[in-house]
């Protein structure tokens, strides 16, 4: 087996106790930890919910910063509703981070929804059109941030700097179906997660050998494959279930234990999947639960 490398993805969700600045302070700390435990990424989630005690909503401007506080570990968005967002605006943004930031930037776009008064705030339109839209907006980042040379001459668009290095491209999905076909046709890499609700949770590794030998077919590389799931790591599992104990979250906790467990179901994942890259999604509500998960589950695969 190759060695697993593990990423973290973060909705923002803390405590209560804690107002939206100190989350975005208890991130950054979050982030700088990780590097120092060899994290391969961090990913930051878009979500726009009736909450005051929301985080934030769109990530693309907490990513320059966390990027400016690190040096090796890679920072994105997985995903960014491109569906509520301007194409030439985000290929602007994320490439420009990637030039500044040593090409470590990460762009996921994803398909999910939003509340009509969201969508009037955004694209003034019906919020169906968020959805019906993702596959457009979706190509139309990709062309703008692959095809400079296309804009350039045809249309005298330039997305700065000229030449310079395009982020990673994250196709995501909660199984192998639009996301697998989206990645292949735009060479993008592709996550699946298994936390959201209505995730295919059957392995499919026949189908990802596929994916991978038809990517290559096309692009001539390997395509990067990760897969994202939730939890909460502690000394010990009756611990660990203390951290969730009345959690009420919108979606599902795939694994909670001691680091023991997580290495025993982590090589299962990698195994049963086949995929070597784990993006954990951390559950637990404290600093301090927090960092003791990334702490153990470093311990358990190293």
């Amino acid at each position: 087996m190759k060695k697993i490398k593990i990423g973290l993805l973060d909705f923002g969700i803390r405590e209560n106790k804690m107002n939206s600045l100190l989350r975005v302070q208890d991130l950054i700390e979050y982030a700088i930890h990780a590097e120092a435990l060899d994290y391969s990424r961090i990913w930051l989630a878009e979500h726009h919910i009736g909450d005051p005690t929301l985080t934030w909503n769109c990530p693309d401007s907490l990513v320059p910063i966390v990027a400016g506080m690190t040096e090796k570990i890679r920072i994105g968005v997985a995903g960014i509703l491109i569906g509520i967002h301007d194409p030439y605006h985000v290929a602007c943004s994320f490439k420009l981070y990637n030039n500044l930031y040593g090409d470590r930037i990460d762009l996921g776009m994803a398909n999910g929804g939003v509340s009509q008064a969201v969508a009037n705030n955004t694209i003034k339109a019906d919020k169906k059109e968020v959805h019906l839209s993702f596959e457009r907006k979706y190509k139309e980042v990709v062309h703008l941030l692959q095809e400079e040379d296309t804009l350039f001459e045809n249309d005298q668009i330039v997305i700065p700097p000229f030449k310079g290095l395009v982020p990673q491209i994250w196709s995501l999905g909660v199984g192998y179906g639009n996301s697998m076909t989206r990645a292949i046709e735009t060479g993008s890499n592709l996550s699946r997660s298994i936390f959201h609700f209505g995730s295919d949770l059957n392995y499919q590794k026949e189908k990802l050998s596929e994916f991978k030998e038809l990517f290559y077919q096309k692009h001539h590389r390997k395509p990067q494959v990760n897969m994202v799931f939730s939890g909460a790591c502690h000394e010990t599992t009756q611990k660990a279930k203390r951290v969730i104990k009345d959690l009420k979250l919108g979606y599902d906790i795939n694994l909670v234990g001691c680091k023991n467990l997580f290495q025993e179901t982590i090589l299962s994942f990698q195994e049963n999947y086949g995929i070597d890259e784990m993006i954990f999604m951390n559950v637990a509500m404290k600093p301090s639960d927090r960092l003791t998960s990334i702490e153990l589950i470093n311990e358990a695969l190293n």
